[in-house]
């Protein structure tokens, strides 16, 4: 296609640079979808694996020895997670980061169910804690999902812009 005047011709040009860029931004989206599913089953993958370690557990210590009677109620003396999330910034992009608490009254939760806990229990605990870097990359990812959603609309309200 061949244009003489110089206003058609720039956005000629502004319009082909609009439509890579969404390109490229579609293509980016589908790649954070993929990686989404992706993390969102290694997160079901680990439930799965750290519920069966804790049906092990209670198998090996007893029906009321790993129960809900042994979990912290309401009138519990409170205290801190021992894992905790921040917002840090990385490359002008907001994301959550795992990081331990060091206050002082985090609890150790294998001690509600005893000293002398099995081994289950210990493989629960630390599948279930890498769970939790399982769930912040996921919602690390939808934040990218969101925020590349709105720079394809920004994009194509841009180009219905160049159209008019």
């Amino acid at each position: 296609m061949t244009l003489t005047n110089k206003g058609d011709e720039t956005t000629h040009i502004n319009m082909e640079t609009v439509c890579d860029l969404l390109d490229k931004t579609l293509i980016n989206q589908l790649h954070l979808m993929e990686e989404k599913m992706r993390c969102e089953l290694n997160i079901e993958s680990s439930i799965n694996s750290g519920s069966i370690h804790l049906a092990k557990s209670r198998y090996i210590m007893g029906q009321n020895a790993v129960s809900i009677a042994r979990l912290p109620m309401e009138s519990s003396p409170e205290f801190s997670a021992s894992t905790v999330c921040e917002i840090t910034e990385v490359d002008n992009m907001k994301e959550f980061r795992v990081v331990e608490n060091d206050a002082e009254n985090t609890v150790n939760p294998l001690h509600w169910f005893g000293v002398l806990v099995p081994q289950n229990l210990h493989k629960a605990k630390s599948i279930f804690q890498n769970t939790i870097n399982f769930v912040v990359e996921c919602a690390n990812i939808q934040m990218r999902l969101l925020e590349n959603m709105g720079n394809m609309d920004m994009l194509n309200k841009y180009k219905e812009t160049l159209k008019s």
